[in-house]
């Protein structure tokens, strides 16, 4: 079974990974979220130092996409996403920080909108493939100064089927 995904605004319809991914806001104006989010395995954790970056990322987006994404798509959506390194620096003793301003744009904006945009991709390809209609482009308006736009317009840029304004 397909995982669903509900409004936090909680009058909407249920929607699928497909329908929250286009859409971006439910139409009650709420964000998407999962109904039911997996206990990651003890085993994860006691081997979390010593899996890379895209290891840790494939796990547990694989634990929430993985019935509505195939493995080898997912992958690659990752190491797309994941081009970069996010270290882990201590704060203080046993207490850490991600550093996520390492990517493109030096903002944390570019991990998510990296992976919203090659989600979409495959959406789009996704839908192309199964109605076999002509191509179409997805356009992306990015309206907002500072970290923000300029990490949508990098995370979308050289995006198949997606055109950035």
């Amino acid at each position: 079974m397909t995982m669903k995904y509900y409004s936090t605004n909680k009058t909407a319809p249920k929607a699928s990974l497909e329908e929250a991914v286009i859409h971006g806001l439910a139409p009650d104006r709420g964000l998407y979220m999962p109904e039911v989010i997996q206990k990651l395995p003890a085993e994860f954790f006691q081997q979390l130092d010593k899996l890379s970056l895209q290891e840790i990322a494939f796990t547990v987006a694989n634990s929430l996409f993985g019935k509505d994404i195939e493995a080898d798509v997912l992958h690659t959506i990752i190491q797309e996403t994941f081009s970069f390194d996010i270290p882990a620096v201590e704060v203080e003793h046993n207490i850490y920080s991600l550093e996520l301003f390492h990517g493109p744009t030096l903002a944390f904006k570019d991990v998510g909108a990296r992976f919203m945009a090659r989600l979409l991709q495959y959406f789009i390809r996704k839908d192309q493939t199964e109605t076999v209609s002509a191509p179409h482009r997805v356009n992306v308006l990015v309206a907002t100064s500072g970290d923000t736009g300029s990490a949508v317009a990098n995370g979308f840029l050289g995006v198949d089927g997606i055109h950035v304004y």
